[in-house]
């Protein structure tokens, strides 16, 4: 049977399977890509079937909070962590896709967007008073974007929360190929490249190197609305403020200030953040009930956070 996180993730692969199938006449390597997310998808039922994956014994996606750990090993780690280690090729694969599919990017109705709401643009207002240490901060900051899923994650699997884990990896797979829709239905390079005319660049050998790194390592991927980092981070911080409090707490300020950096530091306009952070609530108002229905079982609330009936 599928977990919920599976059902999520098969979901994306035939949804941009479909994309690249209805659009082979632009995507020179169709004929790779739709039998590779294919496979994935079939590999993804097999793997829900095969006797040696179950999660563990006894119930259904795992121990419930505040259960005994439970050893898990081979194909039962695979069939916990495979949706959070497929999520960077899935990243990957759309700066390939969205420039064939999407041929004209948004990036000029979005900084309008930002004109109307602000009456200027924010991007090139707080280019005006950009600080170096402050950028430097700012920048390390916009970092923890990679690690705090990773982080909680980690926790959860060390106490042998199994549940919880579960429950939260579903949040985050949910949380990713939300926004990369977005990406696919509103294509944008984003400010730094949109608006790099109007502004001067940052100060500091430490600052464009972290940069040039990470323009290097993404490559130009249209990912700006909505914001992944602002929707990703709020989805971690909740699900930290309900597993692990004090893990939420050292979360918190680079939490913060990564949500700030992302305008600051010019990856996303306003709009960009606003509507991660209106998906992101969209998304832990819904979590609980799309949970059950693809199959999850959330027994009860609690003041710790989620149980999972067995």
């Amino acid at each position: 049977m599928l977990s919920p996180a599976d059902a999520v993730v098969a979901a994306y692969l035939i949804l941009t399977a479909a994309l690249i199938g209805a659009f082979t006449d632009r995507v020179s390597l169709w004929w790779v890509l739709l039998p590779a997310h294919l496979l994935v998808v079939l590999m993804i039922v097999l793997l829900a079937r095969w006797p040696g994956a179950a999660l563990a014994p006894g119930s259904d996606w795992g121990a419930g909070a505040g259960s005994a750990a439970v050893p898990v090993r081979g194909l039962s780690m695979l069939r916990f962590w495979y949706p959070l280690l497929l999520i960077p090729f899935t990243f990957r694969e759309l700066s390939y896709l969205i420039p064939l599919i999407r041929r004209h990017d948004l990036d000029h109705q979005l900084a309008a967007v930002d004109y109307r709401l602000f009456g200027t643009d924010p991007v090139v207002w707080l280019s005006k008073s950009a600080w170096p240490p402050l950028t430097l901060l700012l920048q390390l900051s916009y970092l923890t974007y990679y690690f705090l899923p990773i982080v909680l994650s980690v926790i959860l699997w060390r106490r042998g929360e199994f549940g919880r884990f579960h429950f939260f990896a579903f949040i985050v797979v949910l949380g990713f190929y939300a926004s990369y829709i977005g990406y696919i239905a509103v294509p944008a390079i984003g400010p730094r490249f949109f608006l790099d005319s109007q502004v001067e660049p940052f100060q500091g050998a430490s600052v464009q190197f972290i940069r040039q790194t990470l323009n290097s390592a993404e490559g130009l991927t249209r990912d700006c609305f909505p914001s992944g980092h602002t929707e990703l981070t709020l989805l971690v911080l909740y699900c930290a403020r309900r597993f692990e409090k004090r893990a939420f707490w050292v979360m918190l300020p680079p939490g913060l200030a990564l949500i700030i950096s992302t305008v600051y530091l010019r990856y996303h306009y306003a709009i960009d953040v606003i509507a991660g952070a209106v998906l992101a609530v969209a998304i832990l108002a819904l979590s609980e009930w799309l949970y059950n229905v693809m199959g999850g079982r959330l027994s009860a609330l609690t003041a710790s956070g989620i149980d999972v009936e067995s």
